[in-house]
């Protein structure tokens, strides 16, 4: 079944028929310095027009990819890349009790790599990945990571001998 979306308007002939349909999707995407992935979704939700009259040259002219298929797009790509999605970091992170400024600095992380993981703006590596894994399902990870941040001295104290 596809909704009428009124607010738009064909970006190629004008004319408010702009409809959600399912058309497939494909990406080549590069992360982490290995080859090009092929991201497929068969039937990516999208608004599309469905005026029998448009003539767009390329079928991508006629077709929108609003804030919900864009969020689709990049948590399959997450799933296809065998990522963590930005919301299982975030729910990983949340179901330990840790603030994002906890998480990063129990993990060494520099700058806002965590809000960027959690925001989908940056892919987190593989090996970040297999790490992050490991310390939201095995609690002793949590323990380590604490306790090992406890014996390391603080930069400013040893500076200062």
């Amino acid at each position: 079944m596809s909704a009428r979306v009124e607010k738009w308007r064909c970006p190629v002939c004008g004319r408010e028929t702009m409809e959600r349909a399912h058309r497939p999707y494909e990406a080549d995407v590069a992360h982490d310095g290995r080859s090009p992935v092929r991201i497929r979704i068969p039937d990516l939700p999208v608004v599309a027009c469905t005026n029998p009259d448009c003539h767009a040259t390329n079928p991508d002219e006629a077709v929108i990819y609003d804030d919900d298929t864009l969020h689709y797009i990049t948590t399959e790509t997450y799933r296809q890349l065998g990522l963590l999605t930005p919301e299982e970091i975030r729910a990983g992170r949340e179901r330990l009790g840790l603030s994002q400024q906890e998480m990063a600095e129990l993990l060494g992380l520099g700058g806002n790599s965590l809000s960027r993981w959690e925001n989908g703006r940056v892919y987190q590596s593989r090996s970040t990945d297999t790490l992050l894994r490991l310390l939201f399902d095995v609690p002793q990870v949590l323990s380590y990571l604490r306790s090992r941040r406890r014996q390391v001295p603080c930069p400013s104290v040893s500076a200062g001998m």
